[in-house]
């Protein structure tokens, strides 16, 4: 199995695209069991966001000025 961080990232809904040079580099040097860490975490981020994007939203309606 090849070793591309940057590839399973970006699958995985991290915005590595975003990030500047020098930190996909960091990225890309990453060894696969950290890979797999921060793809765990994103894919928990990215379950409960829609969650939490909603309550953003819902507080900002409720905001009084």
């Amino acid at each position: 199995m090849s070793h591309e961080p940057l590839e399973t990232l970006r699958s995985a809904g991290t915005p590595v695209d975003l990030l500047s040079e020098p930190e996909r580099e960091v990225f890309a040097s990453l060894s696969p069991d950290e890979v797999s860490v921060l793809g765990s975490i994103q894919t928990r981020l990215n379950a409960v966001s829609a969650a939490v994007e909603g309550q953003v939203a819902d507080s900002n309606t409720n905001v009084v000025c």
